[in-house]
């Protein structure tokens, strides 16, 4: 089997309790059926401890992953993370004791073409570290095992595998390529996506192949076929307040995992939305922003953030053949961020540290990356609303800070 992985993931460790959040709240903890079945049969004071906050879902086997999880306390903290922010059953048991998902945490798994991906989520902090803080293009290994899949894959499997990750590796190409801003990659990468579902929807895997292997941004240039070429009109600024509404409609929809994403988007509805200057402000900060981030050479930022999400979700279209539905996603994510980085520039009074950053995306990737539920949602508006289309989320991607349009 392969392993791949962005090279950042060898330098990844947890922090523990020197971590300013905690893996251990927010969200529920799932216990798998080894682990249930260990700790059943825990001994002792500890053991008790363990089966008094040991929980039996309800629901049937396609509403949850697991059948068992545990009673979480206030602050939907689990009932082992200690006021140090320590775990009590590593301290009692060891680390070997912790069911999958705390193992796992905050790595994201597939398993896919004979290979296993491992990227880490930046919902942890020390992650966010690893993402953000180099400048240099990510790189990604990868890994000769001898372990096996625990699935079979039929020879239809394999050849799906293959094409999507020759799609995936020409998407990455795509958001890596620093001749363009990020921009206008993004909206490279889109029009590829969605060149590639077509060729899907035909079942034509060696077309995607093809696709990839020859794919060229001079080309793509001379045929985008008008794609937001009428940026920069006189309306510009009422048309990103326009986009701005819509968006915020969409992801205050979601189900609230924590406190921290409520209170955010509760401050971008204050300064933004309901206040009568809201729309004066918004474009007013949104043109600060950007001309502050352009100054302090860190759209690379958005670069790493847009190529871990591709990364993370492109490859998942082998079970649902919807390889332009995550390509949505990755550049609903890169809007809704950008949005988020406003409201934190405007509270921290025109600055924005790389400290920032980390914190703006956990927040984002707490909430969204880790419910099944609100990644249903977003799929089922990426589907039906006109603002995630092609066209509309290239001309949100190129409307420029100050009304002029953005070089080609």
């Amino acid at each position: 089997m392969i392993l791949r992985y962005p090279k950042y993931y060898e330098n990844f460790s947890c922090i523990a309790g020197q971590c300013e959040d905690t893996c251990c709240a927010g969200w529920e903890i799932d216990i798998d059926d080894k682990s249930y079945a260990y700790y059943m049969s825990v001994p002792g004071e500890f053991g008790s401890r363990l089966r008094k906050y040991i929980r039996e879902y309800s629901a049937d086997g396609e509403d949850v992953y697991e059948m068992h999880g545990f009673k979480l306390q206030e602050g939907k903290r689990c009932p082992f993370l200690n006021q140090d922010n320590l775990c009590d059953m590593i301290l009692a048991l060891g680390e070997d004791a912790l069911c999958d998902v705390c193992t796992d945490t905050p790595r994201n798994f597939l398993e896919y073409g004979n290979a296993r991906e491992i990227s880490i989520s930046p919902s942890c902090a020390e992650a966010g570290r690893l993402i953000f803080g180099s400048r240099e293009k990510v790189i990604f290994v990868e890994k000769e095992t001898d372990e096996m899949l625990s699935f079979t894959e039929s020879e239809e499997d394999l050849l799906l595998a293959d094409a999507v990750l020759c799609a995936r590796n020409r998407a990455i190409s795509i958001l890596q390529n620093r001749n363009q801003n990020i921009a206008l990659r993004l909206c490279e990468f889109l029009y590829f996506a969605q060149t590639v579902q077509q060729a899907l929807n035909r079942s034509n895997l060696e077309g995607v192949r093809k696709l990839a292997g020859q794919w060229d941004t001079e080309t793509y240039q001379k045929d985008r076929n008008g794609i937001a070429d009428d940026a920069g009109k006189a309306d510009d600024q009422e048309e990103q307040y326009f986009y701005f509404q819509k968006r915020m409609e969409s992801f205050c929809t979601l189900e609230s995992i924590n406190a921290e994403w409520r209170q955010y988007l509760s401050g971008m509805k204050e300064h933004f939305l309901d206040a009568a200057d809201g729309r004066t402000l918004y474009r007013d900060m949104y043109k600060k922003y950007m001309e502050y981030i352009r100054n302090e050479d860190r759209e690379y930022e958005y670069e790493q953030l847009a190529v871990y999400y591709a990364f993370l979700f492109l490859s998942r279209c082998v079970d649902d053949m919807n390889f332009w539905g995550k390509a949505q996603f990755v550049a609903a994510a890169f809007l809704m961020i950008r949005d988020m980085d406003v409201e934190r520039f405007y509270q921290n009074k025109g600055v924005y540290l790389a400290e920032d950053r980390i914190d703006v995306v956990r927040i984002y990737a707490k909430e969204v990356e880790h419910s099944r539920e609100n990644l249903e949602y977003l799929y089922d508006e990426f589907l039906f609303e006109e603002i995630y289309r092609l066209e509309a989320l290239c001309r949100q991607l190129q409307l420029p800070a100050d009304g002029r349009e953005e070089k080609r």
